[in-house]
């Protein structure tokens, strides 16, 4: 029988959570998954864990367990759950935990690919759709809260995967199946420029030789401290998504973001925005458990802010406050 544990957070990275993906695919499988595969199950990891910030002993899905099997849980993180539509009650679920990522990924993917009551869904793994996968667990009951925001976010979080080159990047020996409509030789070549064109020194070297767009980002949203956790996590998305340089400013009560990206920029904006509506859409469901934090962001080209650059010790005291909301 499990034992209850303390529950301890287990920060990785994008990539790390790519390779295990894969490797846990190939144990299962044996055989590599499809780029969009991949993808999917990050989508997902993303918007049950707050881009992996509030992922808790390499639980991976957020699964949950009765506390009587095999699996070791914990049950101090109070989460808000619907009822019935509208109806939200404060509740302690018991949460499987896991000593390490590998063994967290292997029971998601057993848990959904072997489980009667989640194998429709799984199939939309199998065929990587996002919309259906998300009306799939609904049905099934994976997630109580509202269906439309849980897909809308999954098709963003989706897109935002598939179009990086993050899932074929994780390893240089490591080379993902391609997807039906592609030959091996076609696909492994173009996979192989695709990783040079992105690495990082290349990335690096090509941006300055393009213009450089200095983008404005308010943030808007139902308090001070969510405001700062969010431009946060933000400010490291965007250096690390879009290698721009990004920095957070504020006065004591407002909070602006601005970043410098290079680029068309044309093109520079539109992926700022893509980028932060997604980080909007994972931080909302990240924090139901305090009432769904919604942010409003606006942009503006071409324009720094007038604030003072956050310190590191006010970034440091509002990053406890805002944990602190979770207790």
């Amino acid at each position: 029988m499990g034992n209850r544990v303390k529950r301890v957070k287990t920060d990785i990275s994008e990539s790390e959570m790519a390779s295990a993906i894969i490797s846990g695919w190939e144990q299962l499988f044996n055989k590599k998954p499809t780029k969009e595969q991949v993808s999917l199950i990050l989508a997902q990891n993303s918007l049950e864990t707050g881009h992996r910030k509030s992922m808790w002993n390499f639980n991976v899905g957020n699964i949950t367990t009765d506390g009587k099997g095999e699996y070791n849980y914990f049950d101090d993180l109070t989460t808000s759950e619907q009822s019935s539509p509208g109806h939200w009650e404060k509740a302690n679920l018991k949460y499987r935990a896991y000593p390490t990522l590998e063994e967290g990924v292997l029971d998601y993917l057993k848990f959904l690919s072997q489980s009667k009551r989640y194998g429709s869904a799984w199939q939309h793994i199998i065929n990587p759709n996002p919309e259906e996968y998300s009306k799939a667990l609904k049905a099934a009951g994976y997630y109580t809260a509202d269906e439309a925001p849980y897909t809308k976010g999954l098709v963003s979080l989706f897109d935002k995967y598939n179009k990086s080159e993050t899932p074929t990047k994780v390893h240089k020996m490591t080379k993902l199946e391609p997807s039906n409509d592609t030959s091996n030789i076609l696909y492994l070549v173009d996979e192989q420029l695709k990783e040079i064109a992105a690495s990082l020194d290349n990335k690096k070297l090509y941006s300055k030789y393009l213009e450089s767009n200095n983008i404005l980002i308010k943030i808007n949203s139902q308090d001070y401290e969510s405001e700062l956790e969010f431009a946060r996590i933000l400010c490291s998305a965007l250096d690390e998504d879009l290698l721009a340089e990004s920095y957070t400013y504020t006065n004591g009560i407002d909070v602006e973001v601005e970043c410098k990206v290079s680029g068309p920029s044309d093109i520079c904006l539109a992926a700022t925005k893509q980028l932060t509506e997604s980080i909007a859409e994972a931080f909302a469901y990240a924090t139901k458990k305090i009432g769904i934090v919604s942010v409003n962001p606006k942009f503006i080209m071409n324009k720094k802010s007038s604030y003072e650059q956050i310190r590191w010790k006010t970034a440091d005291i509002n990053y406890r406050k805002f944990l602190l909301k979770f207790i």
